[in-house]
Parts: C-alpha cells; structure tokens; sequence
C-alpha cells in the first residue's frame, strides 16, 4: 500500500497521471480499431477493398504527421500539446457517430489516429525531459507495458460495445479521453521549454536531422524491428491459412496473443528497466537472437498449437527488450529540447509494422510458406546491425552516450 501511494504523490504523481492518460487513450483506441472494417461496411456498404485502402491511409497519415507536429512540440509546453491532442481525439470519436459520410469518417479517424500518435511522442518527449537517466528504462517499460494492458482490455470491451449499438464503442472511446484531459490538467506540471528549442538558437527540420546518421541508424531498425513484431499477428493468420485453413488461423490467433499479452504485461518491467546506456547492445542482441528463435519454433510449429504458444512466449521475450531498447537509442542521441523531434523522426519506424501485412501476403504468394520466416529473421538480423553501425556514429547535436 506504501508503494502504491508513492506512485500518487509528490514527484511521482505526474508520471503516474501520464501513465494512466496512455493506458485509458490506448484503451479508447483499441475499443474501435478492430470494429472500422464492420463500422464502414455495415453503415456505409463500403467494399472491403476501399476499406482496406481507407485504413490504410488513417494509419499512416497518424505515423507520417506526428512527425511533423512532433518537432513542433519542442517549441511548445508539451502539457499545452498533450491536451490538444486529447481534445483532438475526443472531438473525433464524438465526430464520427454523429456525421454521415463515409469520407468524413475517414477524416475524423485519421485525425484520431494524428492525435494519438502525438500524444505518445510527446509523452515520450515528457520523459525524456525530466526525468533522471536511471528512471528512463523503468518508465518506457512501464508506458510500453500499460499500451499493451490498453490493446488488451479495448477490443474485448468493444465486442460487448457493438452487440449493443454499431456507434456505441465510438461513445466510450471517447469517454477514455475525458479522464485524461482532466488529470493532466490538474496535476501535471507544464515543462519550460528548452533553450535549444527557441527562435534564433537551433534551427530544426526533418531535412535537418536526416543529417544525423546515427538516428537514420536507428529510425532504420526500427522499421525492421515493427516489420517483424508490429504485426506479428496478421502476419501469423496469413502464415496459418496459407499452410492450412482459416480454421487454424483462428485457434493459432486464439493462442498467440493471449501468450503475448501475457508475457508483457508480467514480464516487461522486470526486463525493461535493466536496460541502460553500458548494457544496451548486449541486451539488443539477446532481443534479436529471441526473435529468431521464435521465428524459427513458428516455422516448425505446424498444426501443434502448444509449440506455437511457446514459440510466442520466445518471440516475445525479444519484443520486452527491443520496444524500451529502441527509445533508449533515441533518448541517447536526442539533445535536450530535441527530444520528440527525435522521438517522431523514430515514430516512422513504425511505418514496417504497417508494411508487414502486404509483404507477408506478397511473400506467401511467390514462395513457399517458410521463406516468411527466414526472411523475418534477416530483417531483425539486419536491425540489429543498424543498431551497431548507430551506436558507432556519434550524433551531430549531442554526443553519443554510449
């Protein structure tokens, strides 16, 4: 109980209050993600092709603009940023019920999806900004954690939401956003914007900073690191009809992701906050040789659903020290008052997890069902060795901490 109250008071009451607002908006997001293909299928009589092609495009637009207002935010009190784009996100999900047209509804879910990709860079920002460098790995594996709790909880809560009423998961996604605004309000402190950040002291551009090899390095693993990880489930139903059946693919999904969600959410603090700046290319490696290893027990897995339940748990393990690692490398690089710009220019990695589903397709198309899996595994091989050639650059705006 002593523990607990610590988190709720003093200066460990902003950082819990943040934690929570990703845990609620995660929640809220996970709530209708799932459900868009029935939304606009059932309201508007939309093929699944342009469904496709429609979600596709929120998706992206939400990684390729937080980019944009990511630097932006350096400029700005990042608690100011953090409530705009949680009013963004409220105004989108109220929005959507309320208009009828399908093209507008597209709009408003990509400016939801906008908003929270801002909102997780910015937040990352947040972090990086105040806190100390012995607390970083601790509280990027705790968001990383509560984000998965969120993915978790969201759709389970949506299927019961839509039996009820097709607009009924969009009405409590955006109640998930009101508690946040309202806690983040009252009990997060505004952070002074840096000196780097100002007119006339560091001019700032994504041409800019392409120019930092060493994030180029790691905005690279990144992708390659989402590609194999991002998207592992659809990755892993599109393996499991194409060796099979949809019927299989269904129990493989059934398996997979509760073992993931699992490992996660008990796992993921214990392992994130060992990672620091000495150990990080030790521990990134022990990542990419679980990956592998996981990637090899799906291979080999077949119709045998517990070797796919333990070759998750492995692939997993991989995923608890890559997704706080890869901040880590950022946060390390990024100079004070730069901090989300970095953070958004390594948001574009992201881009891989959504790349996963049309290569894995194209893949399972030309060659036989296991070249996906040897090709996943040269991919988070080569994400390792950007990892390496990253750590070896030393940054233009800061130097390397490693």
């Amino acid at each position: 109980m002593t523990t607990f109250k610590k988190w709720f008071t003093g200066r460990q009451r902003p950082i819990s209050v943040l934690l929570i607002a990703s845990l609620l908006l995660t929640v809220g997001r996970g709530l209708t993600l799932p459900f868009m293909t029935i939304y606009l299928s059932r309201q508007y009589a939309m093929p699944l092709k342009e469904i496709g092609l429609a979600l596709t495009l929120a998706l992206t637009a939400g990684v390729v603009f937080s980019l944009w207002f990511g630097i932006l935010a350096d400029k700005f009190d990042k608690k100011i940023y953090m409530l705009l784009s949680i009013a963004i996100f409220l105004g989108g999900f109220i929005a959507i019920p309320l208009v009828n047209n399908a093209v507008l509804v597209v709009v408003f879910y990509s400016l939801i999806n906008c908003a929270y990709s801002v909102f997780a860079t910015v937040l990352k920002g947040y972090f990086s900004d105040t806190l100390e460098i012995h607390q970083k790995p601790k509280i990027f594996s705790l968001n990383y954690t509560f984000a998965n709790i969120g993915w978790t909880v969201g759709p389970p809560i949506g299927t019961l939401a839509v039996l009820y009423s097709t607009n009924l998961p969009f009405w409590l996604s955006g109640l998930t956003a009101v508690i946040p605004f309202i806690l983040i309000s009252r009990y997060v402190r505004s952070a002074p914007v840096s000196e780097n950040a100002q007119p006339g002291t560091t001019v700032l551009s994504p041409r800019t900073m392409l120019k930092d090899r060493a994030l180029m390095y790691f905005t690279l693993s990144a992708f390659l690191g989402s590609l194999v990880y991002g998207s592992f489930a659809a990755c892993l139903s599109q393996y499991a009809i194409a060796i099979s059946d949809s019927g299989l693919a269904e129990k493989v999904v059934g398996v997979v992701l509760p073992v993931n969600a699992f490992v996660v959410v008990v796992f993921q603090y214990m392992v994130g906050k060992r990672i620091r700046p000495e150990n990080i290319r030790k521990l990134m490696l022990y990542g990419t040789l679980f990956f592998m290893a996981g990637l090899a027990g799906f291979m080999l897995s077949g119709n045998n659903l517990l070797f796919w339940g333990i070759s998750a748990a492995v692939f997993t393990v991989g995923e608890l020290i890559y997704a706080p690692g890869e901040y880590m490398l950022v946060d390390n690089i990024a100079p004070p008052g730069l901090k989300a710009s970095y953070f958004a220019a390594q948001q574009l990695g992201w881009l891989g997890g959504a790349c996963n589903p049309m290569i894995t397709g194209l893949l399972l198309t030309w060659f036989a069902p296991s070249v996906l899996f040897v090709v996943l595994m040269a991919a988070i091989a080569l994400a390792y060795f950007m990892i390496v050639r990253g750590m070896a650059v030393k940054s233009p705006t800061i130097p390397s901490m490693f």
